[in-house]
């Protein structure tokens, strides 16, 4: 038991790079937005839990913060509004534990198999919604008999999840991912301890649920590396609050978009 004990420690500091004991401050962010071209309103919105281990060795969900960066008067004016909320939740402590090890594990599981009990069926307005927007709305269209079997053998494929593992493969889930210059959809976990911090990175411009994460220590990101595991959506949304913009991005069924836009350009 206790060469158990020992191996297990040396193996939470070796893949954390922190010792689990040290962790003081864990934060939860997310923010999208896009350049501000000469246009009045908001044009980027973002979020960041904090939670905070106290005296006892509990962790607890102390503040929430909001903010709105607007322009206006085509873009000359700026400003930044914010709404913060002190809280004083009690975390699990085995949330925390299964969000720590969750962020660390690569499990490959972005698969069918293991989604396949979590994705609610397309709905047809799903569908027809995302082919209008990619201009693939001919696909789907019925104008006569032949055409409407057609449309329905699509849309019937599509709520079977048909060629889904085609569709995975098709992801870059690699480390070395796509760069988007003007606009930023991004969500960031930082574990900080007295002398150090881990970022671990999910972006949700190549994909709409955030794989790969990204991990790096301290902001060394020419050291960063990328591993996939859709569990720790799962843990994350079940630490911050459901009504937040962070939780409804860390939906898994929100990979259905994508697979239905990939399903439409690559099948008749």
């Amino acid at each position: 038991m206790r060469r158990i004990l020992v191996c297990f420690i040396f193996w939470t500091t070796i893949s954390f790079g922190q010792n689990l004991d040290t962790i003081k401050k864990i934060e939860i962010s997310y923010g999208y937005g896009d350049q501000c071209f000469p246009r009045n309103g908001i044009y980027s919105r973002s979020e960041k839990f904090t939670f905070e281990k106290s005296e006892s060795e509990i962790f607890y969900l102390t503040s929430c913060k909001k903010f709105w960066d607007k322009s206006q008067k085509k873009a000359t004016v700026f400003s930044k509004d914010s709404l913060v909320k002190v809280l004083q939740k009690r975390i699990k402590s085995s949330l925390i534990t299964d969000l720590i090890v969750n962020v660390n594990a690569n499990k490959e599981n972005f698969s069918f198999e293991f989604l396949k009990s979590r994705l609610n069926e397309p709905t047809k307005r799903q569908i027809k919604k995302i082919a209008r927007k990619r201009d693939l709305y001919f696909k789907i269209e019925c104008y006569g008999l032949f055409d409407c079997e057609n449309r329905n053998k699509v849309i019937n494929s599509l709520k079977h999840f048909e060629h889904f593992d085609k569709f995975v493969s098709s992801l870059n889930l690699s480390s070395n991912q796509m760069v988007v210059i003007g606009y930023s959809n991004t969500a960031r976990i930082t574990l900080f301890s007295e002398k150090n911090f881990v970022t671990y990175e999910f972006s949700f411009i190549n994909n709409n649920i955030g794989q790969p994460i990204l991990k790096n220590y301290n902001k060394n990101y020419l050291d960063r590396y990328g591993f996939v595991n859709l569990e720790a959506n799962e843990i994350i949304q079940e630490i911050i609050p459901r009504k937040s913009m962070t939780f409804k991005t860390f939906d898994l069924n929100r990979v259905t978009d994508d697979y239905i836009n990939w399903y439409l350009q690559n099948y008749k």
